[in-house]
């Protein structure tokens, strides 16, 4: 199984939001990391043919998703950004309907939703209305629908964004639960996401991936570049205006900070061992917080 990205762009008038991106995904959690603005949901909208690449191509095991057409979207289980949920519906009676939508038979349909429902926690609630969920219960429900057709490709585009921790947690889990034998891409910028569950990790920014690899190889692009040093608590606010500062600790007088830069930013800075966190930093922390 195999989906294969060849020089895909997609343009708006003079902007590239997508830029001659090549890539080949098989079975396994890729994590899709990058600020808000760096194409990552034009990415996964592509991908779902959603939306019309301007050059470049997609194909699934040899062929072009757009050859596929329904037998394609078949293969595939996608949860936007911005999932529509028909609030006065219930649990049970949304799953039916979008089985309905996915060409599912009714008998099959209840038997899977049923399943579902019990799989991600929701089958004692299924007869109660959507507008009751909080919104891990939503986003559980929505990862439900997007697991209807079994797919083999699973699509996720920001799942955690406003969960709370416990929430986040919960459903880190249930995506390493569903995505044996599947080609699953989570997109997000919420790095311990992808840290805990990603095997492969995509780094995209301005429309481009700058990384591709395990989190362990990424991760030294940038050895030597964070820097850990204690400074007195009077110092702190005039060293975050000039440093690019991953973290802080108060002890007392003074404060130990995480430092991401080029070059020693103190005399008693030493190098640290990066973390996925750091590598975010390095690369994104002057990004402009808009969504693409």
């Amino acid at each position: 199984m195999e989906l294969r990205i060849e020089n895909l762009t997609k343009q708006y008038g003079s902007f590239l939001a997508v830029n001659d991106l090549s890539a080949v995904l098989t079975c396994g959690v890729y994590g899709l990391l990058g600020a808000n603005g760096a194409g990552k949901t034009t990415l996964m909208r592509l991908l779902c043919d959603i939306q019309l690449p301007t050059t470049g191509t997609i194909s699934y095991d040899g062929q072009d998703i757009r050859e596929y057409g329904d037998r394609y979207r078949n293969v595939l289980g996608y949860l936007p950004q911005d999932f529509g949920y028909y609030p006065d519906f219930t649990a049970m009676k949304f799953l039916l309907y979008m089985s309905a939508i996915k060409g599912l038979s009714k008998g099959y349909a209840r038997q899977r939703s049923l399943e579902l429902l019990d799989e991600v926690g929701l089958l004692q609630v299924r007869d109660k209305k959507i507008k009751t969920f909080s919104g891990g219960m939503k986003q559980r429900l929505g990862i439900a629908q997007a697991m209807l057709n079994d797919p083999k490709i699973l699509i996720l585009d920001e799942p955690t964004a406003g969960l709370d921790p416990k929430e986040r947690v919960r459903f880190r889990n249930l995506i390493s639960s569903f995505s044996r034998n599947k080609i699953v891409l989570l997109s997000t910028h919420i790095v311990s996401d992808v840290e805990y569950i990603a095997g492969d990790i995509l780094v995209m920014k301005k429309g481009k991936f700058i990384h591709e690899g395990k989190p362990d190889e990424i991760i030294h692009t940038v050895d030597g570049k964070v820097w850990e040093c204690r400074v007195a608590n009077g110092e702190v606010p005039s060293l975050e205006m000039k440093y690019n500062i991953g973290n802080m600790r108060t002890e007392g007088e003074t404060t130990i900070l995480r430092i991401i830069c080029e070059t020693k930013p103190l005399e008693n800075a030493v190098n640290a061992a990066p973390n996925l966190e750091d590598l975010y930093l390095y690369y994104f922390s002057d990004e402009e917080e808009h969504i693409i």
